[in-house]
């Protein structure tokens, strides 16, 4: 199978995967917002930012390791079963052994006892990696997909609904994720099977490490840019604030992060394997670039403007604080997950010393703008706070990938172009739509027009662009390669 099939079957099952996750996740967040406190996600927002301090380590980058080896030699899945579970063991008890500190940090009551709880899908974690890596190494984007969606139902369409219906409270969200993370580790086994063993070499122990430590240490960077803004809520403002954020945070990520995920899991793999790398990387970069940054556009921006309806449709009229701080963080989606391809092309291309350098950068600009407005900060404060630095890492994320692949000028403009059109005609339209549905008073109402309106948005940028997208090459590629994509673009 060529890379631009499995590119095209990963993305396809990917899209499914999305569209049943989102409507179930979606149908998840409207009654769980009814029937817990906002305290309650703030609660479990903090536990889970708090291990995931420990959750960069306890993986040691062993999965993408796996995935980016040019060819797996016999001993070298046991050599990563045996890292994972060592370390994810160690750090299980590292984190069960500090949740009472951390407790007693954020003065929350009931976190420690949730963290310990939690802390068991490390161990989880540790042998579901392998079964992951393996599929996604091999391509196999169906599979991956059907556990995906099973996995999720089980977990929060079925297990936290109840568990919430029932009066859990937090422990509702616990459940879910657990029964997530559980069933996900058992079916990808199930599909993928391979020995349990941990005979190995310490060539192989060194190999895989080497790579994973370093990709792990980047991430472990880049996650305390993405939670920092929550952990400082939760320590300086408490639970309800946290629980704010956590939720506006949420909405503004949920209809980008998914689709970028699928694209991006999907290119990582096909990406590594390739062994013309310039020109294909740089096809594959502009490519991202465009579907990521197209659609990104035209739902953050509608977002933006229909803020008010999505509150009151999926969290109800107690989340009405919710609404400023979602119409500052969707305008992130942009820079945010189009830094996030860019950064996927770097791990592609092993520049792992770079991408550090960069999420270093950025996290000491983050924590100075914190200290320097420490005495102002608000929820409205932090947003704008991480709006600015989802631009300056994008701006440098871009940058670098650009300078590696000596993309013309020319092409980075035409993108460019091609985005801002979306971003106004998008705008303009909402603000049409905005005004004929103002005297509607069912807000769900207004929010189908609005969707409609973001996605006629799109539909037109696109269409008087397209003088713009055959000029790029990346798209006269795939005019080459797909005749259907060749008779839409001719219209």
């Amino acid at each position: 199978m060529t890379a631009l099939k499995k590119l095209a079957s990963g993305v396809g099952w990917g899209t499914a995967s999305i569209i049943v996750n989102t409507i179930f996740q979606l149908f998840f967040m409207a009654i769980m917002a009814r029937l817990l406190d906002p305290a309650d996600f703030g609660l479990i927002a903090i536990a889970n930012v708090s291990l995931r301090f420990y959750s960069y380590f306890s993986q040691a980058g062993i999965a993408p390791a796996l995935i980016q080896k040019k060819s797996l030699d016999e001993g070298d899945t046991s050599a990563a079963l045996a890292i994972s579970l060592g370390i994810s063991c160690f750090f299980y008890l590292i984190a069960y052994l500090a949740s009472p500190w951390t407790e007693d940090y954020f003065e929350m009551q009931g976190l420690g006892l949730v963290m310990q709880v939690l802390a068991l899908n490390f161990i989880i974690l540790g042998f579901s990696s392998i079964s992951q890596a393996l599929l996604r190494r091999e391509s196999r984007f169906k599979a991956i997909s059907i556990i995906e969606i099973i996995s999720y139902v089980l977990g929060y369409g079925v297990t936290g609904v109840i568990a919430a219906y029932l009066g859990a409270g937090v422990w509702s969200l616990v459940l879910a994720f657990m029964t997530q993370s559980t069933v996900t580790a058992l079916l990808s086994y199930f599909v993928i099977r391979y020995p349990i063993t941990f005979k190995h070499t310490k060539a192989q122990r060194k190999s895989l490490l080497g790579y994973g430590v370093r990709y792990s240490f980047i991430g472990f960077i880049e996650f305390l840019t993405s939670n920092l803004a929550p952990l400082v809520i939760g320590k300086l403002l408490g639970a309800s604030p946290a629980g704010f954020y956590s939720r506006a945070q949420l909405l503004a990520h949920l209809p980008v992060q998914h689709p970028t995920n699928i694209l991006t899991r999907t290119l990582f793999p096909i990406m590594s394997s390739i062994n013309d790398k310039n020109s294909k990387l740089l096809i594959s970069f502009q490519l991202s670039s465009l579907i990521v940054g197209c659609y990104a556009c035209a739902v953050g921006i509608g977002m933006h403007f229909a803020a008010a309806d999505i509150v009151s449709v999926l969290l109800g009229d107690k989340w009405v604080e919710v609404v400023p701080l979602l119409k500052i963080l969707s305008l992130s989606a942009v820079p945010l997950y189009m830094a996030h391809t860019a950064s996927v092309t770097l791990d592609s291309m092993a520049q792992l010393k770079l991408s550090l350098r960069i999420q270093m950068a950025v996290l000491f600009l983050m924590v100075s703008l914190f200290v320097w407005f420490s005495s102002s900060l608000t929820l409205e404060n932090i947003s704008y706070i991480i709006l600015s630095m989802a631009f300056f890492r994008f701006i440098l994320m871009y940058g670098s990938v650009i300078k590696l692949l000596n993309m013309a000028k020319k092409e980075l403009g035409l993108i460019l172009i091609i985005l801002m059109s979306i971003i106004l005609s998008t705008a303009l339209i909402m603000n049409l739509m905005l005004l004929m549905t103002a005297a509607i008073d069912l807000p769900i109402i207004r929010l189908l027009f609005d969707v409609i309106a973001g996605a006629m948005g799109l539909i037109v940028a696109l269409f008087f662009s397209r003088y713009f997208l055959r000029q790029l090459h990346s798209v006269d590629y795939l005019r080459n390669q797909l005749p259907v994509f060749d008779k839409i673009m001719a219209i």
